[in-house]
């Protein structure tokens, strides 16, 4: 008998499981949280408001006034490298950080008194959807979200699904453009053309992006599950090192969506060898985050699914050197999440091993995806005909059944944000059981019309993804980096990490006491931006970008619930993005454009 850390259920629960099983549905019932799904908070940690005096006297030092410069004067600042922050005064000149010091700054033009506020790097998002709403002009109600959240630089391009890196030729334009971040038909095919088109953008954020192997895959062989050819993988290869020569920063995997689910363990060993070769990144999205998946044979005595799918990265980083991160860690269904330290265990050892890893994490326990996500390898492999194979449908019945018996995570937990479809629309915002009640349809069958008439795309926000205990331990880890794996959508409910991801994430660190507000900040700073090799970006240094984000430590908060999930943070104050203020007393400021492209190859 496995022990209760393995994360393995019992052969009793299993058999209890099985038989109370009924052949038009399980009851869910048994798998309810008790939970909100964004889990509660203590109240309010007092902060020594001695942080925010000087530690002794301060030299006094004129600095004369131009036009050009803002003095940001007696904050404490906080800058990126995880270092005890200090009062002192900061000075911005054009598009650069200037000045950081201890001295009293006396100047006669502009400037802002942050006396009582933590003056940081502006936040960076590693883990951004953004990809085709930020190469747009306008809509900036869902862009300025992120602006009101601290985040002045994001990183485009996960979960295997870039933007470009486009064969021409490859006659698959009708799959690319219903990927998780979408495909203009006729902008562009590489990334030279995207960056070229975002510089021509009003840019409301800094961006950088991932090549996406899943995007690249399907360009050139569709969403067919067979291996590539020898010519094909060639064509591969050469499109995702031309993306890394013009500026991508690495290459995404996507192991859950098509066509990365189909993909075999030689061909993305070949894909992050090049990666390597250029000293570029891997970003991860893997095959399972549960302990029992539609994406690994079902073992329900074997390793957690979840294991085996850290387990393949590892490999992969060892065999081929490449740096590597783990998206999103999470742990999917009450049954999975005894299986965390085992996951950081795991970690632990390839680090020690000599392996470059790292993962990222978000700071709720529910998390966005697309409704196909949650569907098993040989399903996918043969949509849209399957839809109509009645002994398929019998037998995705019986094993979506088998995982939700065995896993605590059922239709009850997953909320679809955006049914995608004009006859479903009514219903965006609800679960899946209750969409399934409101229609009068089994849970299965809700499910499966869904999914088939919004083609798969349906948007989902996933409850129950991990514990509140297993993300505190997460952000603790040496390991991890903050993201927010999110966008904003035109209409249907939303994602709350679009809007309160990053103050969450303080709000933590300081109400459950879980590390300093400096290591806090490196890991949605300094940390990420080493990480992921972007220059003069992450640290208040002088000669680099101004990015900078001004917030109240003592009443940073998010205040989304589970009812309203697009509310304003509270304590970001204010927010510089390469010298020019885009945020003000918390209001994001309309009509501008100060971001830029950043290039990997800069």
């Amino acid at each position: 008998m496995e022990s209760k850390k393995s994360g393995l259920i019992s052969r009793k629960k299993l058999l209890a499981a099985l038989g109370g099983m009924a052949a038009a549905g399980v009851s869910y019932q048994f798998l309810k949280s008790e939970d909100s799904g964004l889990g509660s908070i203590p109240a309010k940690r007092n902060i020594d408001p001695a942080i925010f005096r000087p530690k002794g006297p301060r030299s006094v030092r004129r600095v004369a006034g131009a036009a050009d410069r803002t003095l940001l004067k007696d904050g404490y600042i906080v800058d990126g490298s995880g270092k005890t922050g200090f009062v002192g005064d900061l000075m911005i000149r054009g598009d650069k950080v200037e000045l950081v010091t201890r001295d009293d700054i006396q100047f006669n033009g502009r400037t802002m008194n942050c006396s009582g506020l933590v003056v940081a790097p502006g936040f960076i998002d590693p883990h951004s959807h953004m990809d085709e709403i930020i190469a747009e002009n306008g809509r900036e109600n869902l862009k300025l979200p992120f602006t009101e959240q601290g985040i002045t630089t994001i990183i485009v391009g996960n979960c295997g699904h870039g933007i470009a890196a486009i064969d021409p030729d490859g006659g698959h334009q009708d799959l690319l453009e219903k990927g998780l971040a979408g495909k203009s038909a006729e902008a562009w095919t590489s990334y030279d053309q995207y960056f070229n088109h975002l510089s021509r953008t009003a840019l409301t954020h800094n961006v950088a992006a991932m090549a996406g192997h899943g995007t690249t895959r399907t360009s050139i062989h569709g969403f067919n599950a067979e291996p590539l050819t020898s010519d094909k993988k060639r064509r591969l290869i050469y499109l995702l090192e031309q993306a890394m020569d013009e500026g991508s920063l690495g290459v995404s995997f996507g192991l859950q969506y098509e066509p990365g689910v189909f993909t075999p363990l030689d061909e993305l060993s070949l894909v992050a060898r090049s990666v390597a070769a250029k000293d570029r990144i891997v970003s991860s999205h893997m095959k399972a985050y549960s302990t029992i998946s539609g994406t690994y044979p079902l073992k329900p005595f074997g390793r957690p699914h979840n294991l085996l799918a850290i387990d393949d990265m590892l490999k992969i980083a060892k065999d081929t050197d490449v740096r590597m991160q783990l998206s999103h860690l999470i742990f999917v269904g009450s049954s999975t999440w005894d299986t965390c330290d085992e996951a950081l265990s795991l970690v632990d050892q390839g680090i020690a091993s000599g392996l470059d890893l790292m993962f990222d994490t978000y700071s709720y326990h529910c998390g966005f995806s697309v409704i196909n996500v949650l569907y098993p390898e040989w399903f996918l492999a043969r949509v849209p005909d399957v839809y109509r194979d009645s002994w398929a449908l019998l037998r995705l019945r019986a094993e979506l059944e088998l995982i939700v018996a065995l896993l605590g995570f059922g239709y009850e937990n997953v909320q679809v944000l955006n049914t995608k479809h004009p006859a479903l629309e009514q219903y965006n915002g609800m679960f899946l059981k209750d969409i399934a009640d409101a229609r009068g349809l089994s849970q299965f069958d809700n499910f499966l019309d869904v999914t088939e008439k919004s083609e798969g795309r349906a948007v989902v926000l996933n409850h129950r993804y991990s514990s509140q205990e297993n993300i505190k331990k997460l952000m603790k880890h040496p390991a991890a980096l903050y993201m927010t794996d999110a966008l904003v959508y035109d209409e249907g409910a939303q994602n709350p990490a679009s809007f309160g991801c990053y103050p969450r994430f303080l709000q933590f660190a300081r109400d459950f006491d879980l590390m300093t507000l400096e290591a806090c900040v490196s890991k949605m700073t300094g940390a990420v931006a080493e990480r992921f090799q972007l220059p003069r970006r992450g640290f208040l240094k002088e000669g680099h970008f101004a990015d900078i984000t001004i917030f109240d430590w003592a009443n940073i908060s998010d205040r989304n619930t589970r009812e309203v999930t697009n509310n304003r943070p509270a304590g970001i104050k204010t927010v510089f993005m390469n010298g020019r203020q885009i945020l003000d007393n918390g209001q994001a400021q309309t009509g501008l454009a100060h971001g830029r492209v950043i290039r990997g190859n800069a």
